[in-house]
């Protein structure tokens, strides 16, 4: 009798790569290949992680060498729609809004580039995934029981 876990680790494997570049399309899918929604949360939640913690992880680093390729282009005008959002919103703003418009990784980077601290920005933006993975599965979840109840 095969290990019921071992016939789910190829869907898992896809969810997961899925969710490291679309948060937002993993979630239907996950769900759609008949994974349990705790799964789905917790894949979806630690792939998003993960893309977040690549970039985080180079911290510092990864700063400097953005900051050396664009110069003074990067510098943020605090007058400038962007400069008043993040002022106002801050990494969690950016948290919250990293999964649907530019992902982890490019959300993390934004991050860096307006000098947010890399272990903070990664536990803000981990977490707002960790919301958005429960808040999506759950509503994707109950939309399809309740389309299959209509029928």
């Amino acid at each position: 009798m095969p290990d019921p876990f071992l016939t789910e680790l190829p869907k898992i494997v896809s969810i997961f790569a899925l969710a490291f570049f679309s948060f937002w399309s993993a979630i239907p899918a996950g769900l759609a290949l008949g994974l349990p929604p705790l799964i789905v949360i917790g894949t979806t939640a630690a792939s998003y992680a993960a893309g977040v913690g690549v970039v985080t992880l180079a911290g510092g680093r990864l700063r400097t060498w953005i900051m050396r390729r664009i110069g003074n282009r990067a510098a943020l005008d605090p007058e400038s729609r962007l400069g008043r959002i993040w002022r106002r919103w801050g990494m969690i703003g950016l948290g919250m809004i990293a999964p649907f418009t530019v992902g982890a990784q490019i959300g993390a980077a934004i991050g860096l580039a307006l000098d947010a601290p890399p272990r903070r920005l990664f536990a803000i933006m981990a977490g707002c995934g960790l919301a958005w993975s429960i808040a999506l599965t759950a509503a994707v979840a109950l939309g399809a029981a309740g389309v299959q109840s209509a029928l």
